[in-house]
This record gives C-alpha cells, structure tokens and sequence, in this order.
C-alpha cells in the first residue's frame, strides 16, 4: 500500500501548455513586423533547444544557469536562422516573458487543488525561481513550494534534482510522487527511489504526431488522464 506524503511536478506541459501561448506570442510578433513565420513549428523548436540544452547540463559540471536565461539565448538564436533577424534585447525579453503567461490545462486549478487537500504539491521544474512565481499566479494555482533545479543547483536529469526536492518536503523518495508529462522525466525520477504518475497530455505540442506522449512505456505507479483523476487514485 502507497503512502504519499508529497507530490512533485514536472510544470511546462504537464501543468501548463506551452505551445498555444508560445505560438500566440511569436504569431504576435511577426505580423507586427510584418513578416511570415511557422510559428507552431518555432514554438517547438525554441522548446527543443533550451531542453537540450538543461540536458546537457544535467548531465555535466557546468556552472548553474537559470532557465529565463537558456530561454533566451535559445530565443535569439532561432530568431537570427529562422526569421533572418536579430531581436533587440527588449524584444527578446519581451517574448520570453510569454513563459510566465502560459495557460493551464482544463484540470490543473481544480485537480492541483484536490491534490493538495491530500499532501503538500510543490515544483520539481527546470524552470527559474523568477518565472514559476509569477506563472502560478497567472494560472491561478498555489503550490507548497517552488523546487527543482535552481533549488538544487542542478537540472534535470542529475539526481540531486529529485533528491534534493523529496528532502526539502522533508519525506523520502517512497513517499513522494513525481507527476510528468514526460516520462524520461519519471524513469529519472523512479531510479532515485520516487513514486511516477505518468499524465498524458494529447495537445501539448500542438498537434498529434508532434512529439505527445499518450501510452505507458514502463510501470508506472499511476497512469492518469487528468489531476483530477490522479487525486482519486493516490
């Protein structure tokens, strides 16, 4: 029998969508430049590049660098192939600031809250201190507290991510439950002794086909389809 005692959450895609705001906000900013853009395809790929990027460095001794920072370089640089431009540093700030206006999911006010009523619920992001307060009020969520790299000092997938996360709620890896979207995200997090809740999220990248993960590839503890669904089952 489970006893949770705390959940930890994956936030871009697994609570939030990503890619409608994202696109929205290029959309925006290249008819105001009167210029043509892909921008479904740019939203993806600007995720894809800052991902690779924590990556790697989940994965080495590089020095910490807050993710609003590899958001934004990884802006410039698509920006400079894929529309032929440099953005000024205010646009560019302007445009990565759309990570602190994304959209939540249909379930996530009502399903985090169910949750909450069971253990505390709190951040296991690669996302910056300074973009995952402002976010959670955006979305109108609260959480217990804001973990993950820039808590630890590391990105996913290093363990000390997890580790330190599960220790700051003050439980062990066994009682906690790491909730993702992603589940390279959970086989990290289930080596290092955690619970997995594997969500599908169909939509989060804009279309089928586009990268959405909907079945299980291992045995995941729970198996869910909302947070809602996740709180009747833990």
């Amino acid at each position: 029998m489970r006893l949770v005692k705390g959940f930890l959450f994956d936030v871009y895609g697994t609570v939030c969508d990503w890619h409608k705001p994202m696109t929205e906000a290029i959309e925006s900013y290249a008819a105001s430049k009167g210029i043509t853009v892909d921008a479904p395809e740019f939203a993806r790929q600007w995720r894809a590049t800052y991902a690779l990027e924590t990556a790697r460095r989940g994965s080495s001794h590089q020095p910490f660098i807050p993710l609003a920072t590899l958001t934004l370089e990884a802006l410039k640089v698509l920006a400079n192939v894929r529309l032929s431009m440099e953005l000024t540093d205010e646009e560019a700030e302007r445009l990565n600031g759309v990570w602190r206006q994304l959209g939540p999911w249909p379930d996530t006010v009502e399903g985090l809250s169910a949750l909450r009523l069971i253990a505390p619920c709190a951040t296991c992001s690669n996302g910056s201190y300074a973009d995952m307060a402002p976010l959670a009020e955006y979305l109108g969520i609260e959480w217990d507290a804001i973990l993950g790299s820039e808590a630890s000092g590391f990105y996913k997938p290093h363990p000390q991510t997890y580790l330190r996360s599960v220790e700051a709620l003050e439980i062990k890896p066994s009682e906690c439950v790491m909730v993702a979207a992603h589940q390279k995200d959970l086989v990290h997090a289930q080596s290092h002794g955690l619970l997995t809740a594997f969500i599908k999220r169909p939509d989060e990248f804009g279309g089928r086909g586009m990268g959405e993960e909907l079945e299980p590839t291992s045995d995941w503890d729970f198996v869910v389809s909302s947070l809602l669904e996740l709180a009747e089952s833990a």
